[in-house]
């Protein structure tokens, strides 16, 4: 079967969250391009935020290693890695519990996601993954707490319907140089005309990370995973449509490699981390224009956590383990009012059970010493809120205006401190404004508050986190954003760009402050809702295509923090980082060169300062260039990556282990 070049760059650039180069009006190209995060389908170019969208085809193309690894490039976001099975993304300048995940429309964040760099997102195997938006700045209204600088929205596969009975089979083989990655992944499909089945799973092994220079293995880091998957759909009537979902991914003997080479740790590790979900969503139609469309969903997600810590020259092993079972409902209502006026509106409620313990066991007698958890065991957590987001169209302009009350309500039956109940409630707002300049432009104004209940990590947390000691602390509030942004965005069928600028003001933040106690050689932290700062920066992406078979692009970002209260520079800042890439298409091959780089972060925290992951003078900026070359036929695709050809050593602003070195890595595809 012969490769149409213009279907593979057109399919590429889509992929990329880019117009389809081809030969259309600007109207046409904008079709192809939609916005689901703000919880409605818009036109790109229409929307009042900075918003990226990377489909199955970008996916693919990236054949990333984890999720966390997939999604930094895009622009606005940067990756910081504890170790290899770790990532967490920075939106804006933040991470952890001050930014939100949402998983196919309900929240992946849960009540214990830590206070910076976490390992969470790990968790979802970019196997299952066909799409991935993000939405800069904004986000309260449309999914509540947490999205203090923006949402990172992933939607995983589906089956599909098919006129006639089809069944498809997938099977791939991905491998790496110096055994840093062995795995396998397989994919059954089937559908019919109005129902549809879909199967995957995959087995990884990674060996240790080998970093540039010649430097060698950065042991230990190696660690072994599965996931599966299982989605059944239906189109029960015409206006009737319903699926049920399952999926899990299990890591075993994750190294945190930062605490045994700085620490004088013999083990420290994630023993076992397992994330767990099952679902069922119903969608109606109907012909009433205030509900158009109602979408009820039920979920149940399971987060289960187990750490082993030991000394070296200690006969003393530390067990821990920590269970999240979250059970959620929601209810979203599309309204249509007018020709012009469209909303979502809906009803959310979210329960988490924790269950927390942790022992010390004497490795010569055996004897076992139970103590309080990390956080207090059979604690809850609930959250309840309701929401309405409108959507006004006018010639020339298109109009976002939206509100969300929030309630908050954390129960933590402490064993030393007694039953505590902590409760809170918060409203916040979104109001955007795009204004059109011509078909294939416009300019856009918006101003949007966020806010995050603090959660059991928060309130509860008793033992050491990350190179510190918490103590619980029950009398905190909320924390609080304000964001203002302006923006261009263009786009025609040869070029398209977008920019913005962007101002967030944060208060109430809550601060880990150092206090003059040590335990277990660990300096003792007090959390307080005591500070004010300050992010601004902006963002630009852009493309151009050269001709009929390549195309060139690329992405700049930039933030600074501020902490007013403590005049220094906020925590974790990344530096100035881009990328920049350009395509071609010659036959059947598909190849891409990038260079992705970082400049130089001087500017430190003193909380940077005293983190053993960071040189306490600065982070080197860093440059690599990678080399993609993929080779397809009808049923098969095989694809290489050469990455880091110039073996630089270097670390990701924050992380704990360094970038990887000169490496090649390998994918075969088989489609049946």
């Amino acid at each position: 079967m012969k490769i149409k070049l213009t279907t593979v760059i057109s399919l590429y650039l889509m992929s990329q969250g880019l117009p389809v180069i081809a030969q259309k009006t600007a109207s046409d190209t904008l079709q192809n391009i939609v916005v689901s995060a703000s919880r409605s389908v818009q036109n790109a170019l229409k929307t009042p935020y900075a918003t990226q969208i990377w489909t199955d085809s970008t996916i693919q193309q990236k054949s990333a290693r984890t999720s966390p690894e997939l999604l930094m490039n895009m622009p606005g976001i940067f990756l910081q890695k504890t170790n290899q099975g770790g990532g967490s993304m920075f939106v804006r300048g933040l991470t952890g519990n001050q930014t939100l995940l949402m998983l196919d429309g309900i929240r992946f964040n849960n009540s214990t996601f830590r206070y910076g760099p976490n390992q969470y997102l790990n968790t979802i195997d970019p196997y299952t993954l066909e799409r991935v938006e993000s939405v800069m700045g904004s986000g309260a209204v449309q999914y509540g707490s947490d999205a203090l600088t923006g949402v990172i929205h992933l939607y995983s596969q589906r089956p599909q319907f098919s006129a006639k009975p089809l069944l498809q089979i997938g099977l791939q083989k991905r491998w790496a140089s110096s055994d840093m990655e062995n795995s396998y992944q397989g994919k059954i499909v089937y559908s019919q005309k109005n129902w549809g089945i879909l199967a995957s799973g995959s087995t990884k092994k990674f060996g240790d990370l080998i970093r540039g220079n010649q430097l060698g293995a950065q042991s230990p880091s190696g660690y072994q995973e599965g996931s599966s998957m299982f989605k059944f759909r239906h189109q029960a009537s015409k206006s009737f449509e319903w699926e049920v979902g399952y999926q899990q991914m299990v890591q075993n003997n994750v190294p945190v490699y930062h605490k045994i080479v700085l620490e004088n740790f013999a083990i420290n590790e994630m023993e076992k981390q397992k994330y767990e979900r099952v679902y069922w969503k119903g969608t109606v139609t109907t012909p009433k224009a205030w509900a158009n469309k109602i979408t009820g969903t039920l979920a149940f997600q399971s987060s289960l956590e187990n750490r082993r810590a030991e000394k070296n020259g200690s006969s003393t092993l530390r067990v821990e383990s920590d269970q999240v079972n979250s059970r959620s409902v929601s209810i979203d209502v599309e309204s249509q009012w007018t020709k012009h006026w469209s909303s979502t509106s809906g009803v959310e409620i979210y329960h988490d059970w924790v269950g927390s313990s942790r022992s010390d066991i004497n490795q010569s007698s055996q004897k076992i010493t139970p103590l309080r958890g990390l956080y207090p065991d059979q604690s809850r957590y609930e959250q309840s809120s309701i929401f309405s987001l409108h959507h006004i169209r006018i010639p020339n302009y298109q109009i976002e205006l939206g509100l969300r009350w929030h309630q908050v309500k954390a129960t933590l039956p402490d064993t030393t401190l007694g039953l505590s109940v902590v409760e809170n409630q918060a409203l916040v707002y979104t109001a955007g404004i795009s204004r059109f300049i011509g078909t294939n432009s416009s300019i856009y104004l918006s101003s949007s508050s966020g806010f995050r209940s603090p959660n059991l990590d928060d309130l509860g947390s008793l033992g050491i986190v990350d190179f510190r000691y918490e103590k619980p602390a029950y009398q905190l509030k909320p924390e609080y954003s304000l964001n203002l942004e302006l923006g261009y965005k263009f786009e025609n069928y040869r070029f398209r760009q977008q920019v913005s600028v962007f101002r967030t003001s944060l208060s109430n933040l809550i601060t880990r402050v150092k206090t003059t106690a040590v335990i277990q050689g660990y300096p003792v932290y007090e959390k307080r809702n005591v500070e004010e700062s300050y992010l601004a920066g902006g963002e630009w992406s852009g493309l151009y295509k050269i001709n009929s078979k390549s195309a060139l692009q690329g992405q700049l970002s930039y933030v600074i923090g501020q902490n007013l209260t403590q005049n220094e520079p906020m925590r974790r800042i990344p530096p100035l980082h881009g990328s920049i890439q350009y395509l071609i298409q010659t036959g059947r091959f598909t190849s891409q060169i990038e260079h992705v780089f970082a400049f130089s972060q001087e500017r430190l925290s003193a909380g940077d300062k005293s983190d053993n992951r960071m040189n306490p003078l600065g982070t080197a900026g860093w440059g690599v260039v990678n080399l993609q070359t993929s080779y397809a036929r009808k049923h098969w695709q095989l694809s290489l990556q050469l990455q880091n050809l110039g073996d630089v050593d270097y670390r990701m602003h924050g992380s704990g282990i360094n970038g990887v070195g000169r490496s090649i890595w390998g994918q075969f595809q088989i489609t049946m």
